[in-house]
């Protein structure tokens, strides 16, 4: 089985944005348009996912992993402020190369959460599915593929295929499916506790690779990274992280780890950072004490170590960003939320082209507001979504193209520059 891509998402009554049309993800995706035009709300809906599939620590207060998850979406207040409540709130996402070989003709599947939102009481779960709008058989039919289909009848109930041929078997009903709990993640034990075989439903081959995917991906928010934290933070030696905490206080563990696990990983580093600081002799993490690490900073001509918190808060960010993007050990979706924060204008070419060579090996989405970095994107047109909107309440995604700024381009614009003028074509000015 192939590794699973994130191939578009598309939301119904969500918040402030309309996006009735597929969004497509694609390797590199830069996101921009004006504050609350919905950038934050889009990658939620990408957490929320994730949230949703990952088991809360202490379960025993009697929370699940998707109250949780819609509690930090928003609770009730999810819903279209202009949708009369009670109300349904559709997320789908699309995924290709998940499927099983043994479905002719397949190789993206698309899962449906619709939630039911009422404001004055919980949200819950109103139906969900897993299917396959392929063609089956190349004729043109419609005929879609459903691995699952929970709720959609009578809340606990579902119905869970069973065969890869066109006249599928379904298991009876199943019962007792929770209605705050995703299916996806209770479907081992649903299935397992139905008098079939589970190795005869497609999703249960499949389940766990998507899973194990959509956990994989990781989110930073640089208003979130504590430069205190990162600075004094010594963690101790023995724990597995390779992925960098949304605080960035396992710095000198991810990267002791990464030279552990890639010889070529320390060099890496080393050298990124000789390009935001020439100077820069040698990186790398240490023991403190026994069982603690930090990191040491060597300068050409100077003897002793410098460390972080001798560095500048630029430069320490600039850090966890090489950390990140030039890890041998990507994540399968790497989600950035403006990185520019706090760094030198001079380094923002630097900063571009870690993440364009980092979105050859991974699925990579980034907001910005920086029109200096937007500027090292002008190149690649195509991976630019704006959000933009008409009535400045609801917003609604476009790509940009280069025939769409051809003229300008021809002129010498560059994309940041269309950024500062607040160009209608962009999204223009916030008002």
């Amino acid at each position: 089985m192939s590794q699973p891509i994130l191939q578009f998402i598309k939301t119904n009554n969500y918040k402030n944005l309309r996006l009735d049309e597929q969004v497509t993800i694609k390797n590199l995706n830069i996101l921009i348009g004006t504050n609350g035009s919905g950038k934050s709300n889009l990658l939620s809906c990408l957490k929320f996912l994730k949230d949703c599939l990952t088991s809360l620590p202490d379960e025993s207060r009697g929370i699940s992993s998707f109250e949780d998850a819609v509690a930090k979406l928003g609770g009730n207040r999810i819903l279209d402020s202009n949708v009369e409540s009670p109300a349904k709130l559709g997320i789908s996402y699309g995924f290709s190369q998940i499927l099983q070989t043994g479905i002719p003709n397949q190789d993206s599947g698309i899962l449906v959460l619709k939630l039911y939102v009422d404001k004055q009481t919980r949200v819950s779960i109103a139906e969900e599915y897993l299917y396959s709008g392929k063609d089956l058989h190349g004729l043109g039919l419609s005929q879609s593929f459903y691995y699952y289909h929970f709720h959609n009848r009578q809340a606990g109930k579902g119905t869970v295929t069973c065969s890869s041929s066109m006249v599928s078997d379904f298991f009876p009903s199943l019962d007792d499916i929770p209605i705050n709990i995703l299916g996806l993640l209770v479907l081992p034990r649903l299935l397992e506790n139905s008098p079939f075989p589970p190795e005869n439903a497609p999703v249960y081959k499949i389940r766990r690779e998507l899973v194990e995917f959509i956990t994989n991906w990781q989110f930073y928010n640089a208003n979130n990274m504590d430069l205190h934290q990162i600075r004094t933070a010594e963690p101790q030696i023995g724990r597995s992280d390779i992925y960098l905490s949304s605080s960035g206080d396992n710095l000198p563990l991810v990267l002791d780890n990464l030279n552990q696990q890639n010889i070529d990983f320390e060099d890496s580093i080393n050298e990124a950072m000789k390009l935001i600081l020439p100077q820069t002799r040698r990186l790398r993490p240490i023991r403190s004490g026994r069982l603690s690490l930090t990191v040491e900073w060597y300068f050409e001509g100077i003897p002793e170590p410098f460390f972080l918190t001798d560095m500048s808060d630029g430069t320490v960010r600039m850090l966890c960003w090489a950390t990140l993007l030039h890890s041998p050990v990507l994540p399968s979706l790497l989600v950035i939320d403006e990185p520019e924060l706090g760094l030198h204008v001079a380094w923002m070419p630097i900063l571009a082209e870690w993440i364009k060579q980092a979105a050859q090996k991974t699925q990579i989405i980034v907001t910005t507001h920086s029109p200096d970095l937007l500027d090292h994107f002008t190149d690649c047109l195509e991976n630019v979504l704006c959000f933009a909107s008409d009535n400045r309440t609801h917003f609604s995604i476009k790509p940009l193209s280069k025939a769409m700024l051809e003229p300008k381009l021809e002129e010498g614009w560059q994309l940041g520059d269309l950024y500062r003028v607040g160009d209608p074509s962009i999204g223009g000015w916030p008002w």
